[in-house]
C-alpha cells in the first residue's frame, strides 16, 4: 500500500487519490496548485476541476464547490458525472448547470430545416440547443431547400429556456427578382437612397424569457433572413453547412458511401451512385496507434450482460457501465429518430458508431462505421447528439478508450 503525502503529490491522479483516502483538504491544496500552474492538459484540467468541486463539497464549502463546478462547465458545457456517481454530487452539479446555462428550442415553419449554432451543424428543426452559457451571444442560422436562409443572434440568459420560431419565406423566383432589380435601378437616383446600410439581416424581436421552472418560454419570430440562396439539394446543403467544422464529413463520408466491416458498400440518401468515398477509419487508426482493441458492443439492449469484446485489460470502464449510460441516453436518441421518421416513414435499419472516450469522460471523434439508414440528415444529427455524451472520469493512466456501439431503429 502506497501512502501519499501532500508534498509528494505531482499529478491529478495522485491528488484524486488523496480525496479517495479521505484527505479532502490535501486534495484541495494540491489541485489548486496544479490549476494555477497552468500546465495541465485539457483533459487533466477537466478532471482537476471536477474533483476540486467534490472535495470542497466534502468539507462543506458549497460556495467554493459551486465555483469549481462553474469553471468545469465553462470548460466543457456538456460535462457530466458517471451514472454511478454520488447522487448528491450529481444533483449539486445539475443545480450549478441550471444557474449559469440556458437552452433554446428552435422551431421552423416548415419543419425539418437545418440548424447551425455559431456555424456548427446541430440537426434539424424542431431541435433543443442545450449548454448555452448565460450572457453569451450565439448565432442561430436556419436553412431549408427552396427557402430564404434566416438567422437570429441570441443573447442567452442563464436559467432560462428560449423559444426561437422561424417562419421561413419561400425563395423568390429568379426571374421575378431580376425584374425587380431592373426596376429598382431605374428609380434609385437620390443619394439618400444609396446609403441605407445592409439589408436582409434584420434581427427579430424577443419577448421576455420565462424561468426554466415555469411552463412558458421566451418567443421570437425571425421575419427576415440573410438573403443567401441555399443549395438546390439536401446533399449539397449538408456539404456546405459541414464545411466550417462541427461534423467530420470525411468520417461520415456524406458524398459517397459508407463501408461496413465486411467491405460492402452501403449507399446514403441523395448520393449520385458509385463509390465516391469510403468512411474514414479515424477511431480504428487511433486504437492501432494506442496498441488497443476497440471495445466493440454487439448487444447493448441487455443491460445485465451486454456483449462486448476488447479493452477489459486496459480500462476500468466496464461494458455494463457503458451500457447504462447508453440506456440513459435512449430518450434523446429516439427523439432524434422519431423526428426524422415523420418526414421519412421508411427510415429503419442499423448504424454502428465508433468514438473515443477520454479519461475525463469526454467523447470525441464520433464517426459512423456502417449504416443502412439511407438518411444523411438523421445520421448527422445522431452524431451531433452523441458528441454531447459524457461517461464520467477515470484515471488518466488508462488513456483514451475506443468503443463501437450498434444502434437499431424500427418504426
Amino acid at each position: 500500500m502506497v501512502i501519499l503525502s501532500l508534498a509528494s503529490v505531482s499529478t491529478v491522479d495522485e491528488a484524486i487519490e488523496l480525496y479517495n483516502m479521505g484527505d479532502s483538504p490535501g486534495a484541495i491544496v494540491a489541485l489548486e496548485q496544479m490549476i494555477r500552474r497552468g500546465s495541465l492538459t485539457f483533459d487533466e484540467e477537466l478532471r482537476a476541476w471536477d474533483r476540486l468541486g467534490s472535495s470542497y463539497y466534502a468539507v462543506g464549502d458549497d460556495n467554493a464547490a459551486g465555483e469549481a463546478y462553474e469553471e468545469l462547465l465553462r470548460l466543457d458545457v456538456y460535462y457530466d458525472l458517471s451514472p454511478r456517481a454520488n447522487p448528491r454530487l450529481q444533483a449539486f452539479l445539475n443545480d450549478v448547470r441550471d444557474s449559469i446555462m440556458a437552452s433554446a428550442m428552435v422551431r421552423s415553419e416548415p419543419a425539418g430545416a437545418f440548424v447551425t449554432l455559431d456555424g456548427q451543424l446541430m440537426g434539424v428543426t424542431p431541435i433543443m440547443l442545450d449548454g448555452l452559457l448565460g450572457d453569451n451571444e450565439y448565432e442561430v442560422d436556419v436553412y431549408q431547400i427552396g427557402y430564404v436562409t434566416e438567422f437570429y443572434t441570441l443573447t442567452a440568459q442563464a436559467g432560462f429556456s428560449h423559444m426561437l420560431q422561424f417562419d421561413l419565406d419561400i425563395m423568390p423566383d429568379p426571374a421575378s427578382v431580376a425584374v425587380a432589380d431592373a426596376a429598382s435601378t431605374t428609380v434609385q437616383d437620390s443619394p439618400a437612397q444609396t446609403d441605407q446600410g445592409p439589408t436582409g439581416n434584420l434581427r427579430a424581436d424577443e419577448l421576455m424569457p420565462s424561468p426554466l421552472e415555469d411552463t412558458g418560454t421566451s418567443g421570437v419570430t425571425a421575419e427576415s433572413g440573410t438573403g443567401q440562396s441555399p443549395p438546390q439539394s439536401t446533399a449539397d446543403l449538408i456539404a456546405m453547412l459541414s464545411g466550417g467544422g462541427g461534423i467530420d464529413m470525411t468520417a461520415l463520408s456524406s458524398s459517397g458511401t459508407l463501408t461496413s466491416g465486411s467491405g460492402t458498400d452501403i449507399g446514403l440518401a441523395g448520393s449520385t451512385g458509385g463509390r465516391l468515398g469510403v468512411v474514414s477509419t479515424g477511431v480504428a487508426a487511433q486504437a492501432e496507434a494506442l496498441g488497443r482493441e476497440i471495445m466493440v458492443f454487439s448487444d447493448i439492449s441487455n443491460l445485465t450482460a451486454p456483449t462486448a469484446t476488447g479493452s477489459e485489460s486496459y480500462s476500468s470502464r466496464t461494458a455494463e457501465e457503458i451500457a447504462e449510460l447508453v440506456a440513459e441516453k435512449r430518450g434523446t436518441v429516439m427523439y432524434v429518430y422519431n423526428k426524422h421518421l415523420r418526414t421519412d416513414p421508411l427510415l429503419m435499419g442499423q448504424i454502428h458508431v465508433a468514438m473515443i472516450v477520454h479519461p475525463s469522460g469526454r467523447v470525441s471523434d464520433v464517426e459512423i462505421v456502417s449504416s443502412n439508414m439511407y438518411n444523411r440528415a438523421f445520421e448527422l444529427e445522431l452524431i451531433s447528439s452523441i458528441e454531447q455524451w459524457r461517461f464520467g472520469s477515470v484515471s488518466s493512466s488508462e488513456g483514451p478508450l475506443p468503443i463501437q456501439l450498434p444502434f437499431s431503429f424500427n418504426p
